[in-house]
């Protein structure tokens, strides 16, 4: 018959085994899953804006989301966003009338559980110093998205973009090293 200590320590062993196997399983079924989810995030995001929908917009962020838009300009929780987005979007408004090509997706990566960062490029129309859009020109982007798992999917709870003004640097292609 079996010792008290050796029946405790054989039920804590097996206990802890189960338990990291459960885990693991866990953590691989959602990792498998946490691309596909990001690309869902984007896909919403995309239709949205090509529909013009201040609302769909705003629905894809947290109630306490921060975007700092291209310009400079910081916009403060899902309200306020949607104030923002249905003058740009709305009958004569500078994006009214204007297509938006999909984001593509650069980079995301996981920085604490249920939370991610996600780096796309994307392209906007020119806007003018007037506030009109120059419909023949674009401005290459990367929109950084601070994205949080919300249960029913990811929600923006910053964003962040930013226009791209390519260098040809040393150290910004890969094979070149600094002189």
């Amino acid at each position: 018959m079996a010792s008290s200590t050796s029946t405790r320590r054989t039920f804590l062993l097996t206990t802890i085994a189960a338990v990291t196997t459960a885990q693991a399983l866990v953590a691989e079924s959602s990792e498998m899953d946490e691309p596909e989810a990001v690309k869902t995030f984007l896909r919403k995001w995309d239709e949205a804006w090509a529909k013009h929908d201040a609302v769909a917009i705003a629905a894809l962020h947290t109630e306490d989301a921060v975007t700092v838009n291209r310009f400079g300009t910081i916009v403060r929780g899902r309200a306020s966003l949607e104030k923002a987005l249905g003058f740009l979007h709305g009958a004569g408004g500078p994006f009214h009338n204007s297509v938006f090509p999909s984001l593509e997706l650069l980079i995301q990566r996981t920085v604490a559980p249920r939370v991610k960062v996600v780096q796309a490029k994307w392209q906007n129309p020119v806007m003018k110093p007037d506030g009109k859009i120059d419909p023949t020109s674009i401005n290459d982007m990367i929109v950084t998205f601070i994205l949080l798992d919300a249960g029913s999917g990811w929600l923006a709870s910053e964003v962040n973009l930013v226009n791209v003004e390519k260098m040809d640097l040393p150290f910004s292609n890969p094979g070149q090293k600094p002189a």
